[in-house]
């Protein structure tokens, strides 16, 4: 069967909204510079907490525009013969992202893995699928992993796509806990972790849920707050 050419990428939405994101942080720490001599206050003295949090926000429109930078270079295609990808592959200081190129001739690949990774990022517990393929010479190639609740990849119509290509089946290995980073949606080429049993994912499954619905909620329970006062 004659393999059509297709291409993944994330959606130009989760493009607009990561650019909207960063512009939108830059933009609060600017005004939060200015915004003494906006309103006209008094130089009574330098005051250190106005750069200081100006600066936070800036740092997190860095790391947003690292995102759309991840989000944009980030595709992986298929033909007739040959899967060919840019993929996140790690990041260095300052949280930089780092992209590496995939290459494979498509009779090279020996099997398609999935498996659901349980993870901590950032003093909280996620969950998120991950993708890679095992070329007959037994080694494996992480491409793509998707965090539940953030920006989303068409990891499952991709991993449909290249094992059919490849006449073979989208194997599940599991539920894992793991410490591989996928900061910016990069998939581990390493699976050495043992998955956990079903009660075991279950449970952990739950709880990264609950603590979801707990953030979510504090979240609204804060602009609930703030609209009040």
């Amino acid at each position: 069967m004659q393999t059509k050419p297709r291409t993944w990428r994330y959606a130009l939405s989760s493009q607009i909204m990561l650019a909207i994101l960063t512009v939108f942080m830059f933009g609060a720490a600017a005004l939060i510079v200015a915004t003494p001599a906006l309103v006209g206050a008094p130089a009574s003295g330098f005051d250190y907490t106005i750069p200081i949090f100006a600066g936070v926000i800036a740092c997190f429109g860095v790391f947003a525009f690292f995102g759309l930078l991840a989000v944009v270079r980030t595709r992986v295609s298929l033909d007739a013969t040959t899967l060919s990808a840019t993929v996140p592959g790690d990041h260095v200081a300052f949280l930089i992202p780092t992209f590496r190129a995939v290459r494979l001739p498509i009779a090279e690949i020996r099997s398609v893995e999935r498996r659901e990774e349980i993870f901590k990022q950032f003093w909280t517990t996620n969950l998120r699928d991950s993708l890679s393929v095992v070329t007959k010479a037994g080694e494996r190639i992480g491409l793509v992993s998707a965090t539940v609740g953030t920006i989303q990849f068409p990891l499952d119509e991709m991993a449909d796509a290249i094992a059919r290509a490849a006449g073979v089946e989208v194997t599940d290995d599991g539920t894992v806990r793991t410490k591989a980073p996928g900061l910016y949606g990069e998939a581990s080429s390493s699976w050495t972790e043992t998955p956990l049993d079903e009660k075991s994912a279950n449970a952990a499954r739950d709880r990264v849920l609950l603590g979801m619905q707990i953030a979510a909620g504090l979240i609204l329970l804060g602009v609930v707050l703030r609209a009040c006062t």
